[in-house]
Order: structure tokens, then sequence, then C-alpha cells
């Protein structure tokens, strides 16, 4: 199992350095064997998330935590985003399997794209105030089989 780990206080850098991780995480590693398109998928849904966080998420007067572990064991990988923000219900957020969906809003196409890149995903409050974000996308996950429009 390897695993790489990122913490954050500057949502800016987050967002600029996570479109790299598909770069320097197998890099650091021999084992990491993973092909472009699920460390494109990864680095997307990261990217995707902490935008999301740094346009919507409510801190109060905490200086922005983002803390990621990122793991890559039985050809998937699996994310933890921890974040010190306020949080929000993910599933009020996101379309109903039975929802007509309009192709091309104006906004909240983040969170599908997020959807459409993994296999799982939650978002829930830890045991020590803070939130935790978690995906799992396995190596032979197709995103277009999920398509968006």
């Amino acid at each position: 199992m390897e695993s790489l780990t990122k913490t954050y206080t500057d949502l800016d850098r987050a967002i600029n350095e996570v479109r790299s991780l598909s770069e320097e995480w197998p890099a650091s590693s021999e084992i990491v064997t993973l092909d472009d398109e699920t460390l494109h998928c990864t680095c997307l849904v990261l990217h995707e998330w902490i935008a999301n966080l740094h346009q919507h998420a409510r801190f109060q007067k905490n200086t922005p935590m983002v803390k990621i572990q990122l793991t890559c064991e039985a050809g998937r990988v699996a994310c933890f985003v921890l974040d010190n923000s306020d949080g929000f219900d993910l599933t009020s957020y996101l379309p109903a399997d039975d929802e007509d969906l309009e192709p091309f809003p104006e906004r909240g196409m983040g969170l599908r794209i997020i959807e459409t890149c993994t296999d799982e995903l939650s978002y829930a409050p830890t045991e020590d105030g803070l939130h935790c974000f978690e995906f799992i996308i396995p190596a032979d996950h197709d995103p277009w089989m999920n398509t968006l429009f």
C-alpha cells in the first residue's frame, strides 16, 4: 500500500498543486502502477472538491485547512480529504437518479464531475470536529459509462 499525504492552509496553493499530483505521486514510489486515466480522474476530483471548498465552504474565523491522503492498493485509489469548514450535506446537492438533468447547467457541474469520476463518495463530520470527503476510484473505472450528458 502506497500513500501520499499533503496538508494545506492556502486553498489557492492546494488547487494549483493537486493538478500535478499525478506526476508527483507515482514518481515517489516504485509500487504505484495506475493508468493515466485513473490518475487524471483522481486529480480532477481533488481539484473540483478543493475548488468547491474554496468557493463555497465557510471556515468561520479559522484559517482554512485541507489534508489530503491518497492511497493506492489492490488496483484502486482511495482518498480522504479532511477540512475544518462547517461542512454541508453532500447528498442534498447531488442530483437524484431519476432527476431530469439540465444538459449544461450554469452551476453545479463540479459535483456531477466528482460523482461521475468516482465509484464511491461520501462527506461527513468526524469525531474531532472536522469533515471528511472520501472517494474511491478503481483502476478499471470508466467515467464515460457514467457520462454527465
